[in-house]
This record gives structure tokens, C-alpha cells and sequence, in this order.
């Protein structure tokens, strides 16, 4: 766009035509927006929707499980972690016909 001289009139209505283009913008924007929004929604829904069957009340069986402990999600890693090696600690002496108690000079 070449800056020519414009009337004040020209300018004016250079300027709502301008704003009417970028209005006109963020209505699709919005519009967009509001069918992602939806979509998304439906996704999560459909998801949903493959473990409860339909049942509103549905919560699933290890939510269910953890609900009983009153523990964060990084402590049941911290004791999840704890047990895997312990099973590779016993599973390493048994390999290898170690007594555990051997361990602490026994």
C-alpha cells in the first residue's frame, strides 16, 4: 500500500474497512475455536464412553484401588519403584545361589 495523500475521508473509511476485515477475522476465529472446543469434547466423551458403557456413575476399577491409600502419585512410584528391585535383588540371588542373609556377613 503506497502512502498517497488521503483525504480524511478516504482514510476513514479505509479504516472501517479494515476493522470490518478484522472483525469479520475473529468471528471465524471464534467460531473455530468453538468447534475445536466441541470436537475435543467429543473425543473425550468417545473415549470415555469405551470403558464405562454408557453408565454414569462409572469409575475405573484402579481408581477405585488407589482411592483406599492416602498416597500422592509420586510415593506409590517411590514404593512401586522400591518393590521392582527388590524382586530383581532376590531374583539375582537366586540366579546366582546367594543367601540373602549371607549379604550382611551371616
Amino acid at each position: 500500500m503506497a502512502q498517497e495523500k488521503q483525504t480524511p475521508e478516504e482514510r476513514e473509511a479505509e479504516l472501517a474497512r479494515r476493522e470490518a476485515a478484522l472483525a469479520a477475522r475473529e468471528a471465524q476465529l471464534a467460531q473455530e475455536q468453538a468447534e475445536l472446543t466441541a470436537q475435543k469434547a467429543g473425543f473425550e466423551e468417545g473415549k470415555k464412553s469405551l470403558l464405562n458403557n454408557g453408565d454414569k456413575n462409572f469409575v475405573n476399577a484402579k481408581e477405585k484401588m488407589y482411592d483406599h491409600f492416602p498416597l500422592t502419585v509420586h510415593q506409590m512410584d517411590i514404593i512401586i519403584g522400591v518393590l521392582f528391585a527388590l524382586i530383581a535383588l532376590f531374583l539375582v540371588l537366586g540366579v546366582t545361589h546367594t543367601s540373602f542373609f549371607g549379604l550382611f556377613g551371616g
